[in-house]
């Protein structure tokens, strides 16, 4: 008789539990209001879209190339250690003469030369001109290119696939920048500060997640900017969930209390559903409490929350549940067939 009570408590406990669990997922899955995510746009600062680009002019330090037709020895074919930056070598070799710390650079002929603070299209009309004068040719056709310059660079730090500077020669936009050093990483944020020197401020892009209006934040970069990509936020999930978990927030969807419980593990037997709270840092340093009911948010009679960056979803313990699982089914049989000694009916 003992026997048989046992086995028919146990048997109406797994009953009660499958029905709850089967309408709790078929609400779950069909009543629930959805969270809207629309795209976010991208976005810049009106003063970052033109940025005030001036004519590239020879400094100090830079690597130039000279080509004089008809004049080999007027041409530039020594392999010159640039001092600055490009892609993918250490102390990369290039074809070329440096300019020295004054200004000068030494030419067969010519002797020391300064070219410092002229443009290439200037420097290769000064030295067609004083080849001229100086009568070595009659009729010299020179170019001067900037092959490498360790002032003209822009440096890209933060979640980047490879952190480097990078030469900045043409007109780069911060996108050429970005893909120039491997791209983002997973846990890279689509806002983007642009530290420049001629601006007081930091400027603020935010790249957006929508491809069509990605030009909007595709600011043109300048020498000496540094690229500042931060990483993503994350929330946390504390409390009676199956694995506590740090969660890092992406950009192409938020991340609500449910999406968040559910890359958790779920909560655990036990847990408080109607006292959950999200502990939130404002702005000020402040901690704010939003208290919420999750078996509402499940039946779809209260709307899912979008969590913020530093926000902690803490799912506390239902006294009377946890009870429960820690006195095992004997206090469950105790109430359903009112017998106080429970030690009888599973001895």
């Amino acid at each position: 008789m003992e026997i048989r009570m046992k086995s028919n408590v146990r048997t109406s406990l797994f009953v009660v539990t499958a029905l709850t669990i089967a309408c709790v997922a078929a609400h779950a899955q069909f009543m629930g209001p959805a969270v809207a995510s629309p795209p976010k746009l991208a976005s810049a600062p009106d003063s970052a879209l033109n940025a005030p680009y001036g004519e590239v002019k020879i400094a100090p330090g830079d690597v130039i190339s000279i080509a004089t037709y008809g004049a080999p020895e007027l041409t530039t074919s020594t392999q010159t250690s640039s001092g600055g930056i490009a892609f993918g070598a250490t102390s990369p070799m290039l074809q070329g003469v440096k300019v020295g710390s004054k200004g000068e650079i030494s030419l067969p002929y010519l002797g020391s030369v300064r070219l410092s603070g002229l443009t290439p299209a200037e420097a290769a009309a000064y030295l067609s001109s004083a080849l001229k004068q100086g009568g070595f040719l009659v009729d010299p056709q020179v170019s001067v290119q900037l092959v490498d310059s360790p002032t003209r660079a822009i440096t890209v730090i933060g979640e980047v696939l490879k952190p480097s500077p990078i030469p900045a020669f043409g007109q780069l936009r911060l996108l050429d920048a970005i893909a120039a050093c491997g791209g983002f990483t997973p846990l890279a944020s689509h806002t983007v500060t642009v530290r420049r020197v001629s601006e007081p401020e930091p400027i603020s892009i935010e790249l957006g997640t929508d491809a069509k209006e990605a030009n909007a934040g595709d600011i043109p970069l300048m020498p000496g900017d540094t690229v500042i990509v931060s990483k993503v936020g994350n929330v946390f999930v504390l409390g009676y969930v199956k694995t506590p978990s740090s969660i890092p927030l992406t950009n192409n969807a938020p991340i609500t209390v449910l999406r968040a419980l559910a890359m958790a593990g779920g909560v655990n037997y036990g847990a408080g559903l109607s006292k959950a709270r999200i502990i939130r840092t404002t702005a000020d340093n402040q901690q704010v409490e939003i208290r919420l009911d999750l078996k509402k948010i499940m039946f779809g009679k209260q709307q899912d929350v979008a969590l913020l960056s530093n926000d902690i979803l803490l799912v506390p313990a239902n006294a009377f549940k946890a009870g429960m699982a820690a006195g095992g089914a004997g206090v469950v049989a105790s109430l359903l067939y009112g017998v106080s000694d429970t030690a009888t009916i599973f001895k």
